[in-house]
């Protein structure tokens, strides 16, 4: 039945539903951290705007509002504005039952948050504090810092204008028991005790109070790594292990991981290894960490982590020509011997790649391209250099490839020197290294041989030998 012409309409104070659009959330020194919200009714109101209301949990330093009668919402915060807010350490937001919670996790001085509405807009309103709040510092481990695997103290310490109140702390989301120890008048330090493991990030948390109820909030977080994942990353063993240098000199080399393992010997500054295993062992000064290492020397044994610092690791060539002698599918080696590098390469794909001991510069490695032409497992090698007094007499050579006569790729147990010139004119690899090699190089050494020749012809067994480019 229609309604009388002077009878109107009756239209309600608010929609049935909203929805809501992020604009901003901006700070500035002298306001504090705005965040503004903008709402649209879905059908006509008197009012542009939901019902809101504001709640603070100041014991886990965060702010609450909950918008009703919102269906959804449109938009994200920019995570940028977020991160330049010194008193904004994470929103969060979602819609559920046609109400909207948006949830602030504080940081920096925590003063109730304040709105403010203009037409359909509601702006969310942080203010900054005096400086009589409470200022938190000195936090160990330090945010953003990666700190060895193993238990660890936690602390931080806090400097107030009046006497302190209360102090909470949380640990992953969760509260966590600590104990405090007054430093000097309203200076504190907190600190408790938790079990850090490898590849996993800590966040903090942690709530400072006064009697005069002023409050600042601290957010930080840190990573448990040993020190080589840190640096080199999660595929450091890609090539068998990473490379790095000893820090000391007279470092004992050990038969296992433990200082009273037999002492196999001593390596110097002066000295390379490649770690090939991380392995966990008898503590040392608050670390357990041990590097099991490829040789030279002491292939196999072991070297406590603090004497190895990570070094830059060799790289594949990004220039190179594949060798014209090469056929498409075979592997071939590149040896630089500017960078003392050798790299085995799958046709034109890098496979592998270490640091090498070339031919010290009065006997120096030939260069030049050619093919390997006999393999032996174990070798004798004697001689030196025309015209100088050293010999060496060197038996059981392991992994030996020999190519242009009798220059050869081998392995090496008589020193640690790898990325710089050692040899008589051979090439020098740790043991690990020449054994992956000869494994992957023809001519193929057949089940229960310890030598094989190259062939002519590459469908006459074995098939030739693989192609060496030695270049500077």
């Amino acid at each position: 039945m229609p309604l009388p012409q002077n009878q109107e309409t009756e239209i309600p104070a608010r929609a049935g539903s909203y929805v809501a659009e992020i604009i901003s959330c901006r700070h500035s020194q002298n306001e504090g951290t705005k965040i503004e919200i903008k709402f649209r009714g879905l059908e006509p109101a008197l009012s542009a705007l939901p019902e809101y209301q504001i709640e603070e949990i100041s014991a886990e330093a965060k702010t609450r509002i909950i918008f009703d009668r919102v269906a959804r919402v449109n938009g994200n915060f920019d995570y940028q504005e977020i991160a330049a807010s010194p008193l904004i350490d994470a929103i969060d937001y979602n819609v559920d039952n046609n109400r909207m919670v948006m949830e602030i996790s504080r940081k920096g001085s925590y003063l109730p948050a304040q709105t403010a509405a203009d037409n359909s807009v509601v702006a969310v309103i942080l203010a900054p504090a005096t400086e009589n709040y409470p200022v938190i510092s000195n936090q160990k481990p330090a945010g953003d810092s990666t700190v060895f695997p193993m238990r660890h103290t936690i602390s931080f310490e806090a400097v107030l204008k009046d006497s302190l109140k209360s102090a909470a702390v949380f640990f992953e989301n969760r509260p966590i028991q600590f104990r405090s120890e007054r430093l000097a008048p309203n200076e504190y330090r907190f600190a408790f005790e938790q079990d850090i493991e490898i590849d996993k990030e800590y966040a903090i948390k942690a709530i400072v109070a006064d009697k005069e109820n002023r409050t600042s909030v601290s957010v930080w977080s840190f990573s448990g790594q040993i020190p080589s994942a840190a640096i080199l990353g999660e595929d450091r063993f890609k090539y068998l292990g990473w490379w790095g240098q000893l820090n000391a000199d007279g470092v004992n080399v050990r038969k296992g991981v433990a200082i009273t393992s037999d002492r196999l010997g001593t390596l110097s500054r002066a000295n390379r290894v490649k770690v090939i295993e991380e392995v966990y062992g008898e503590w040392v000064n608050g670390k357990n960490l041990w590097y099991k290492i490829d040789g030279g020397a002491y292939a196999g044994a072991y070297i406590f982590s603090d004497f190895v610092t990570p070094m830059e690791q060799p790289k594949p060539p990004k220039d190179f020509v594949v060798p014209k002698e090469v056929e498409a599918g075979e592997n071939w080696i590149d040896v630089d011997l500017a960078k003392k590098v050798l790299t085995l390469f799958a046709y034109d794909k890098p496979m592998f790649i270490t640091y090498i001991s070339p031919g010290r510069e009065e006997n120096p490695t030939k260069t030049g391209i050619y093919r390997i032409w006999y393999k032996v497992a174990k070798d004798e090698m004697q001689g030196g250099p025309p015209l100088h007094t050293y010999r060496y007499h060197l038996k059981n050579i392991p992994w030996v490839m020999y190519y242009n006569y009798d220059y050869a790729i081998h392995g090496t147990y008589w020193h640690d020197k790898f990325g710089m010139p050692q040899s008589a004119g051979c090439t020098n690899m740790t043991q690990g290294d020449a054994k992956f090699i000869f494994e992957n190089t023809l001519p193929e050494l057949p089940d229960g041989q310890e030598e094989v020749f190259a062939r002519e012809k590459p469908n006459s067994g074995h098939g030739t030998g693989t192609v060496v480019h030695n270049h500077e």
